[in-house]
């Protein structure tokens, strides 16, 4: 809504990075599309809650997310040769990416889904080629998920109905946001881009990993630390060696007026969004232009070569 949300009593906190949610900014002044240039967690986790998990649900499986009862069947997801628009199934055999999963069971907390709401926790299992999905449906002027084919006489084939032609150009004008607002997390990164006259909708992504390691036999790998007990004695114990990983993502498409291309880029321990995946798309629709795929319009001006000068002769 445009008051935007405010968190509930008692709710356990969670955090944006700049700037922060709380006084005297507040998640309370911000309007989603604010929040969405921002890259509020706040905001974003708390529309999870208020939608609740059902209607999570149903849009994850329009995206060709499958929502799955616990975090254990997302792990054991399979391969989704079903996206694929082909003309033989063996082609979408062969090519069938690993599904993306959300965990939207009854089972897990209020907490989890709002984590899910922001892109991390259970919403985790995502790959490239998903997001990438993802971000197409609303640059897709009709606001259709298309199946994706590498055949080239393949007649177009609609996943589903994501948004509607008006809700999809409303979604891409706040996706502008992020390269091109005064606040937006990208603006900095995309200012060459914007030099050129492409607008560009996207949104930047941090992704936190952390698991449990296991040494070669699948035991849990351990580490001797300290703590104080209810009396306030120093005991020891056991805790597991964590893996702990950052990576950076960026999705985008371009031009937002008529888009021809969708992108996802994502560097394992690349560290925030803004910082290195960003970074790499700009440069991906650099290129796109340069090759022609963003419109004749965009297409760089052939120049004419010139000679190169001639060297004098020493003396």
């Amino acid at each position: 809504s445009p008051e935007g949300f405010i968190p509930f009593r008692g709710s356990r906190p969670i955090f944006d990075a700049v700037p922060p949610c709380e006084p005297p900014y507040g998640c309370a002044a911000l309007n989603i599309a604010q929040a969405y240039e921002a890259s509020s967690n706040q905001y974003f986790g708390q529309m999870a809650v208020g939608l609740g998990r059902e209607r999570i649900r149903e849009t994850a499986g329009a995206l060709g997310i499958q929502a799955v009862e616990t975090p254990k069947d997302a792990v054991l997801s399979g391969f989704y040769e079903d996206i694929w628009n082909t003309s033989n199934k063996r082609i979408a055999n062969a090519l069938a990416p690993q599904q993306s999963t959300i965990v939207t069971g009854k089972n897990i907390s209020a907490y989890d889904i709002a984590l899910e709401g922001m892109g991390q926790g259970y919403a985790g299992q995502m790959t490239p080629f998903q997001m990438a999905l993802v971000v197409s449906a609303p640059a897709n002027m009709e606001g259709k998920l298309m199946k994706p084919r590498i055949e080239l006489n393949q007649p177009p084939q609609m996943y589903s109905q994501v948004l509607s032609p008006q809700q999809a150009v409303a979604v891409r004008e706040i996706m502008a946001l992020v390269t091109e607002g005064s606040g937006g997390t990208a603006t900095r990164v995309f200012g060459n881009v914007r030099s050129l006259g492409i607008r560009v909708g996207g949104k930047t992504g941090t992704a936190e990993k952390q698991a449990p390691v296991y040494d070669k036999d699948g035991k849990l790998k351990t580490v001797k630390k300290k703590r104080k007990d209810k009396d306030g004695k120093i005991i020891e114990y056991d805790a597991p060696v964590m893996f702990e990983r950052t990576d950076s993502w960026f999705v985008c498409t371009a031009p937002i007026e008529n888009p021809q291309v969708a992108i996802a880029v994502v560097v394992e321990g690349g560290g925030y969004g803004a910082k290195t995946a960003a970074p790499i798309a700009a440069n991906v629709i650099l290129k796109a232009r340069e090759l022609g795929l963003l419109g004749e319009q965009y297409k760089p001006k052939s120049q004419t070569p010139t000679a190169p000068p001639r060297r004098r002769r020493g003396r």
